[in-house]
């Protein structure tokens, strides 16, 4: 069967297998130049010819195998020191596979093409490097930095584990699918960085972190860290969970997410996944943690010692809270808030 008869896939292997043969050829010339100092006097050989090799959507009707396969190709072009490529790509699989700092997004605003790299304009520091280490520590591909809708910067694992949990009971749907990308931070001043990065360049953002991270002396979350990084924008970007919110005088102060969870609530799922041999769980056994210390760490404590099916830490246990909510009531209506203004930000 001719060419002109074959699928748009088809062909486009084709394509392919003429650009490795392109890659055979650039490499043969880099492995032909003589060394510096070793050239012939009698016949120099020239050095290799600098190349520009240009791709146009080259995965376009590719399989995803046959897609992994350019972006290696174009990973062994781009290592030979005679040639540079370009690819005008839309592609998340390609956008994904190479450095954030490679990376120039080309975008219309207001008639015109605008192009956006990662830190640019910032002078005195490597900021394209180490703004993409960061987004990839805290698990950010490319393509979610570049188009994503709004972005959620949790403390840690905590957060990151149970808030998708928790959203979905809540909206009905995944916070991918309402365009909003979760990070944690891990108390990394480079995740602030990052986030006054995404601020300064008209990103929608909001960090959810607990009330107390306020007082915890080395938190990145405290008030002059934050004026540091955000001004007096970052009321505008941060929510402390347990904080009264503004308009309700006498409201009680909570200072974690475990904290906000009643007590009744936290008997009811014990009752469910941790069970105590002998007697049922009481929302009186855990009245009795508060003011005592840090809330969760009592439960964990109480519910590792008196269950044999207590969980092994704190994520564990708040990922299995999640889990075990089935009604969105259960959620505390401070976090409902939060989970409706991600809604309307991501949309």
């Amino acid at each position: 069967m001719g060419l002109e008869r074959a699928g748009l896939g088809r062909n486009r292997r084709v394509s392919l297998a003429i650009w490795e043969w392109t890659s055979e050829l650039l490499a043969d010339e880099e492995n032909s130049a003589p060394s510096p100092g070793v050239a012939d006097e009698e016949s120099p050989e020239p050095p290799p010819v600098q190349s520009i090799v240009v791709y146009d959507e080259p995965d376009t009707h590719l399989d995803y195998h046959h897609q992994r396969k350019i972006m290696q190709l174009i990973r062994e072009q781009s290592a030979l020191p005679h040639v540079n490529v370009m690819v005008a790509t839309h592609s998340m699989n390609l956008i994904d596979g190479v450095d954030i700092s490679d990376v120039v997004h080309l975008k219309l605003e207001e008639h015109r093409t605008v192009m956006e790299r990662l830190g640019a304009g910032v002078v005195g520091e490597d900021i394209d490097r180490y703004l993409g280490q960061i987004a990839a520590a805290v698990g950010l591909r490319n393509s979610v930095l570049l188009h994503e809708r709004c972005f959620l910067a949790v403390e840690g694992e905590t957060e990151q584990r149970a808030f998708p949990l928790l959203f979905r009971l809540c909206e009905g749907l995944s916070l991918q699918a309402a365009g909003i990308a979760l990070w944690a931070c891990f108390n990394n001043e480079g995740a602030l960085h990052l986030a006054r990065y995404l601020a300064q360049h008209g990103r929608t953002l909001m960090l959810v972190v607990d009330a107390d991270s306020r007082n915890v002396r080395k938190s990145i979350f405290k008030p002059a860290k934050l004026t540091e990084f955000f001004g007096s924008t970052a009321p505008g970007f941060v929510k402390f969970i347990g904080e009264p919110e503004p308009g309700q005088p006498g409201a009680e102060q909570f200072n974690e997410l475990e904290e906000i969870f009643t007590d009744a609530l936290w008997a009811k799922t014990a009752n469910k996944i941790w069970r105590r041999p002998g007697a049922a769980w009481a929302p009186d056994d855990f009245t009795a943690l508060r003011g005592t210390g840090k809330f969760s760490a009592r439960v964990q404590e109480l519910l590792q010692e008196r269950s044999p099916d207590g969980p092994g830490g704190k994520p564990e246990m708040m990922y299995e809270l999640a889990m075990a909510l089935d009604d969105p009531s259960d959620v505390p209506e401070q976090l409902r808030m939060v989970f409706r203004e991600l809604r309307r930000l991501g949309a």
